[in-house]
């Protein structure tokens, strides 16, 4: 699904932003800067309208820690690491509009840049911003990716969902791992891909406890497990899916500790970005070794 949000700087999103930051919230995101956040046009000043897309990635047979003695790694690791798909596939349909409308230019941003992809993917009309922070895509789900084609004119916009619909729910709270959630607010430092994904950071030791009982050796699901609108998701693009492999189906005493090793096993995938000495780490953490 797909729709067109205005680049307009987001207003209504300044208070809780600054508070966010003021709070301390990002400092193990240094790459994320409340300035360009508030403004697209502050990434790319030519910005007037954003094509969203939300790509589902789900698919039923794909459940962390399913087979026996293995540790869970979140669904989106489990196929080709998503940039690589969807990066391109936004890149051709831009190459498309150009041919037909001389003169255009674009932008192509799927995860790395400094984009409030949930809140434009509002605007677009594909869902809201549920209370553990992922975009639901009302009986779609939460299990997709973002991507977003920031273009240089403005086109008809699709109506916004202005009102969200997790009502009195609190089944994503109550089941996170480190109490990292509250209502539409998430705290990176108690969340463990923070951990697992993101840095290298020794993590608190209630952080590294749920670590191991939780057994989330990157990143995390729980939420979007637990979230009522994710009971029957849109199963997702075969492309995005991936196939099995041995991080998903090994037991934990079996999986690699090598440096390449694990480079074999991440190959193309989201997970390379990890390195093998943060992945080393972690297992250490949750096994205990």
């Amino acid at each position: 699904m797909a729709g067109f949000a205005s680049c307009a700087p987001f207003a209504e999103e300044e208070e809780r932003l600054q508070a966010w930051f003021r709070e301390g919230r990002g400092a193990l995101l240094p790459y994320l800067d409340p300035a360009t956040l508030m403004d697209p046009r502050n990434l790319w000043p030519q910005a007037r309208t954003a094509l969203v897309g939300f790509f589902p990635y789900a698919r039923p047979d794909a459940v962390p820690g399913a087979a026996p003695g293995s540790l869970k790694l979140s669904r989106y690791l489990w196929g080709m690491d998503y940039h690589m798909i969807l990066k391109p596939r936004l890149t051709r349909l831009l190459e498309a509009a150009q041919a037909r409308w001389p003169g255009l230019e674009g932008r192509v941003c799927v995860d790395t840049a400094p984009l409030l992809e949930r809140q434009l993917a509002a605007r677009a009309g594909l869902g809201w911003q549920g209370k553990h922070t992922l975009l639901i895509a009302g009986k779609g789900g939460s299990w997709g990716f973002l991507g977003v084609l920031l273009l240089s004119v403005d086109l008809p916009l699709d109506e916004p969902v202005v009102t969200e619909f997790c009502g009195s729910c609190t089944a994503c709270l109550d089941v996170c791992p480190s109490n990292a959630l509250e209502p539409f607010r998430l705290d990176p430092a108690r969340c463990l891909t923070t951990y697992t994904i993101e840095t290298e950071t020794e993590p608190p030791p209630d952080i590294a406890a749920a670590l191991a009982s939780s057994r989330w050796a990157a990143g995390c699901d729980a939420c979007q497990e637990a979230c009522p609108w994710n009971r029957a998701p849109l199963w997702g693009d075969p492309a995005l899916w991936g196939g099995p492999s041995p991080l998903h189906t090994r037991s934990a005493e079996d999986l690699p500790r090598g440096a390449a090793q694990w480079r074999k096993l991440t190959r193309r995938n989201a997970l390379r970005r990890v390195r093998d000495r943060h992945w080393r780490a972690t297992l250490g953490r949750i096994l205990g070794a």
